[in-house]
């Protein structure tokens, strides 16, 4: 089997291909990264400029927590919550499909919306009912001055994909990262073989 050192050639080369980052990117932690935060994750960025760096949310690290343990009117016993980062985990946030039905919120690109008045999200909840397919909360986020996602990127920390064929909410949590990388093929599927510790490859 191939070392990730002898596949940075190919690596290299897709990194070329698809090094833009932009609202709607997904990047996902490579399989050796040592902040167990990001290890094997799937982002999605929302927000990526120079002035305000970028911020985004881990799509596949599920909590144990539930929106009606954070939200008292929430009657839904089984809307889960998201580690969306490790900053201001303190914070709600929420990736939508409801369009801009919900005001103030943000196109993300491929019929995905981030954030909103959230008033207009429990009415979502308490007349359609809540579709997981529909939208997932998160508490914190991930975020990085601009030019310190740059240089992650390029010490290939971060993988870039930029057509992921499926919306994340078809993807089943556990399976995600892999699922994405074995699509992206060449290296990258390869990558999804990797033992966690290296030493053993």
């Amino acid at each position: 089997m191939k070392t990730p050192n002898e596949d940075l050639k190919i690596w290299d080369a897709s990194f070329e291909e698809n090094k833009e980052v932009k609202v709607g990117s997904i990047l996902l932690g490579e399989p050796f990264m040592l902040d167990e935060n990001f290890k094997k994750s799937v982002l999605m960025v929302c927000e990526n400029n120079f002035a305000d760096g970028t911020l985004g949310f881990v799509l596949n690290k599920v909590t144990q927590l539930f929106l009606s343990d954070l939200i008292e009117e929430i009657e839904q016993e089984d809307i889960r919550i998201y580690s969306g980062g490790p900053c201001e985990e303190d914070t709600l946030h929420y990736i939508h499909k409801y369009g801009e039905s919900i005001k103030q919120s943000i196109h993300m690109g491929n019929g995905l919306y981030w954030g909103g008045d959230f008033e207009d999200i429990k009415k979502y909840l308490h007349n359609e009912g809540y579709d997981k397919n529909n939208i997932r909360f998160f508490i914190g986020y991930s975020g990085w001055q601009y030019t310190q996602l740059q240089d992650e990127i390029k010490e290939h920390t971060w993988i870039i994909n930029n057509s992921v064929s499926k919306l994340f909410f078809e993807y089943e949590d556990d399976e995600m990262w892999t699922k994405i990388l074995q699509e992206m093929g060449g290296a990258y599927k390869i990558m999804t073989t990797y033992p966690e510790n290296p030493i053993f490859n």
